[in-house]
């Protein structure tokens, strides 16, 4: 089915950086007056019984797009130009940002999606050491959008960036990481959403020792961390360095829940049976009052090295067989079913849940919301692992085992 777009839907999208130097002068081109058709082809029709919600990470590809002003909340600037323009450059950003995350929320509303990751760059800076600020000049915005998101009960999320490491050597590594999970729980108490609004973050790096990070981290954890940012805090699973049997027992020991990521433990297997590991996961978020969430995704077309098998594709064709068993991907309260929340972290974002809208008859899709799956770069990706391969034959370093990937500093 087809899909038209008015015209002048097509230019270039802005930059991500708000501090980008503006482009060079060139021809201007003549706006095609013809609307945009899309070619939406049919999906493949499967079921399941799993009912819960799906979401997306950050950012919306059609609203990033719109015109004349695009809608995202991850406007963000160097912080060369905070030196130069002064701070209030950067707090405007974030103010624009706490604005368009109401709107982005009301899209989602519109189309059945409720459940969304914020941006971590919301507040460009917010947690720096020398330029950091706090929230309160934004509470306004903040208050509205999580109003908003209270009342039509949507869940909100973040996923702080991987610097954010409590078991690194260096103290101003974990400093770093104390003051950003201070600022993602001052503006998820802004926002004033429950329990449900977690921070997750991964375990980092070994350091070259992986059970003497395990215990940094337990140490870190329990001394330098207030009670409101334990209470949001999370752990996932990662595909080089921590699986689930790394995390699980300092999980059970400090009451911290455990995010499941299907496409990690994909790469680095529990030695647990799914049907057995992830209602014991589950188990981690009942013990503190907060629905379970998991993670989705599916790797490129044609990746050969463990590299190339962690970057997402722009789709998941299917669901987890695992989201319809009992304990897993629902339990029973009250007389009822209630589910897992299920992000979807692939690169076309809110398409990518659309799509599974539509293979499985999930929620009903708005269809002028629809866009064409991007091509993975399936091509690129075996052109490029076939180079790899030959060139074992020239001494070329190839390895991609856990123990050379698995090792951060």
């Amino acid at each position: 089915m087809a899909v038209v777009e008015p015209p002048g839907q097509t230019e270039d999208r802005l930059s991500l950086d708000a501090d980008d130097p503006p482009p060079k002068k060139r021809r201007r081109k003549v706006k095609s007056e013809e609307p945009v058709v899309y070619d939406i082809p049919p999906v493949e029709s499967k079921t399941t019984t799993y009912q819960g919600r799906l979401g997306y990470a950050c950012l919306n590809t059609i609203l990033r797009t719109s015109k004349p002003d695009p809608i995202f909340c991850s406007r963000t600037c160097r912080l060369n130009t905070i030196v130069k323009k002064g701070l209030d450059f950067a707090k405007d950003l974030g103010i624009r940002n706490a604005k368009d995350l109401c709107k982005l929320i009301q899209w989602n509303e519109e189309n059945h999606i409720r459940f969304l990751r914020i941006s971590s760059e919301m507040f460009p800076f917010a947690s720096h050491g020398e330029y950091g600020y706090a929230l309160d000049y934004a509470a306004p915005e903040l208050k509205a959008a999580g109003d908003l998101a209270k009342s039509l009960g949507h869940r909100l999320t973040s996923h702080p960036g991987q610097f954010t490491q409590l078991g690194s050597p260096k103290e101003e590594v974990v400093e770093a990481a104390v003051r950003e999970l201070n600022y993602h729980c001052s503006m998820f108490d802004m926002l004033g959403v429950g329990a449900d609004g977690v921070m997750i973050i991964h375990m980092g790096g070994v350091y070259k020792d992986k059970p003497a990070t395990l215990e940094r981290f337990k140490h870190n954890y329990s001394t330098k961390l207030t009670d409101a940012v334990k209470a949001r805090l999370v752990l996932e699973n990662d595909e080089i360095c921590y699986n689930v049997d790394d995390i699980l027992p300092v999980c059970e020991e400090l009451n911290i829940p455990i995010v499941f990521d299907y496409h990690h433990n994909w790469i680095y297997p529990s030695t647990v049976p799914l049907t057995e590991l992830i209602p014991r996961i589950n188990a981690t978020w009942h013990r503190k009052g907060i629905k379970p969430k998991q993670h989705l995704s599916a790797p490129r077309p044609g990746a050969v090295t463990v590299m190339e098998r962690r970057a997402h594709a722009g789709r998941c064709a299917t669901l987890p067989d695992e989201l319809q068993a009992e304990g897993a991907g629902w339990w029973m309260r009250d007389g009822r079913r209630e589910y897992v929340d299920l992000m979807i972290e692939a690169k076309d974002k809110e398409q990518a849940v659309l799509q599974l809208y539509r293979t499985y008859a999930l929620q009903p899709v708005v269809w002028e919301n629809l866009r064409p799956e991007q091509a993975d770069a399936e091509g690129a990706i075996a052109a490029k692992a076939e180079k790899k391969s030959a060139s074992k034959g020239a001494g070329r370093r190839t390895s991609t085992s856990k123990g050379e990937w698995g090792v951060a500093v």
